[in-house]
């Protein structure tokens, strides 16, 4: 079985693009609460996400930097050759379903606070001043159904 669940905040908008097919494709990155390390400092890690077809267009649609969501999915891993002749490997997500977790108040408010500067690192857009601004989601305390 390869099955994701994650929950975390978009870093930034989600870029849109589609194949030559005619497939539409939203990629977007988002940061993930993984705790606190020795010194109570915030363990964040990023991930990268690409949703196709009807699952990229409500990304398109609702997602928005610094809202908070949930994807389930799963991990793809691909290789290429690199210009130097050595292989490459990376670890993809691929969302099948998304959830959108920010009430549309709080995305409101997400939205008006923010200057339109999609483009810039999050480090630059105070991503980690505005997840403490979100509510805190305890994990073990969700109750998911797998459907086997």
């Amino acid at each position: 079985m390869n099955k994701i669940f994650l929950i975390g905040n978009l870093t930034k908008d989600p870029e849109i693009r589609s194949t030559q097919g005619g497939k539409k494709i939203a990629s977007f990155s988002i940061a993930v609460n993984d705790g606190k390390d020795s010194s109570g400092q915030d363990i964040v890690q990023y991930f990268n996400i690409s949703a196709w077809d009807k699952t990229a267009d409500v990304v398109e649609n609702y997602a928005k930097r610094g809202h908070k969501i949930c994807i389930v999915g799963r991990l793809k891993n691909r290789s290429w050759d690199k210009p130097d002749g050595t292989k490459a490997y990376a670890t993809d997500i691929t969302a099948d379903q998304v959830e959108l977790l920010t009430s549309r108040a709080e995305a409101e408010r997400i939205n008006q606070s923010q200057p339109n500067t999609s483009t810039s690192s999050p480090a630059t857009n105070n991503t980690q001043s505005r997840q403490a601004d979100l509510p805190e989601i305890d994990i073990d305390s969700i109750n998911i159904q797998m459907p086997f």
